[in-house]
């Protein structure tokens, strides 16, 4: 893993808070950050961006409209279904043996998780190790926390459970206590923030920085997004 010094400089500043506008589209960001990645760092940038192609890939595969700039994968090779990743051929072959699974696509995300993380453990990558199991617990605590509501059952949505525990306690009981969803939301991605700057170490040009930072783009990105009146069905707790 080698030092970013350059293209961490090269790099514009993000916002300051959620909802102000990147000085470029992360398209954009992501475009620069790959042409300049180490050909060793390369498959994991792209395994980090993978979130970006999964929730693509659920988007058509439910008829929405909504693709998200950045991923590895375009439009053009989502509906040619070339260039996929792994995770994603194999879900589709669970898929035509048949997903048991209450929602199909929390298999997706289990396998992109899954994928993602192997890879990080094989390359030391200590960003991702701390980081994205975080966020599947967090993912998976919200999910819990949704289906308290409606009467569901929320291990039948789990994302790899039980990878590693976090205390959530007073992070779910500020997302009760507030009035609206975008307050919420607003609260939730500050809570990231904080965990991703907790997780990217002390080297401000590491592989480590720079996959924090892409984190923070994407939550930027999503944000800058967001239009009122707001779907909730695109802006849902989301997370990279």
């Amino acid at each position: 893993m080698g030092s970013y010094y350059f293209l961490i400089c090269l790099l514009p500043p993000l916002p300051s808070v959620p909802g102000e506008k990147l000085q470029l589209p992360f398209s954009e960001l992501s475009r620069m950050i790959r042409q300049h990645i180490q050909p060793a760092d390369d498959a994991i940038l792209r395994g980090h961006l993978s979130v970006i192609d999964a929730a693509n890939f659920e988007s058509r595969e439910q008829g929405r409209e909504l693709f998200l700039e950045g991923g590895s994968l375009s439009r053009e090779d989502l509906e040619a279904g070339r260039n996929l990743p792994e995770f994603i051929r194999a879900f589709l072959e669970e898929k035509e043996r048949g997903i048991r699974r209450v929602h199909v696509h929390d298999r997706l995300w289990e396998l992109c998780y899954e994928t993602l993380l192997e890879l990080a453990g094989k390359t030391g990558c200590r960003y991702l190790l701390d980081y994205i199991p975080w966020e599947i617990e967090l993912r998976n605590r919200l999910t819990a926390l949704r289906l308290r509501e409606s009467g569901g059952n929320a291990e039948e949505h789990s994302v790899l459970p039980e990878l590693r525990g976090f205390d959530f306690t007073v992070l779910l009981s500020q997302i009760e206590a507030q009035k609206n969803p975008l307050a919420a939301e607003r609260y939730l991605d500050g809570e990231r923030l904080k965990q991703i700057y907790h997780c990217q170490g002390n080297d401000p040009f590491s592989l480590d920085a720079l996959l924090a930072y892409v984190s923070r783009a994407m939550i930027y990105d999503r944000w800058e997004r967001l239009q009122e009146p707001y779907d909730m069905k695109n802006f849902l707790y989301g997370g990279g």
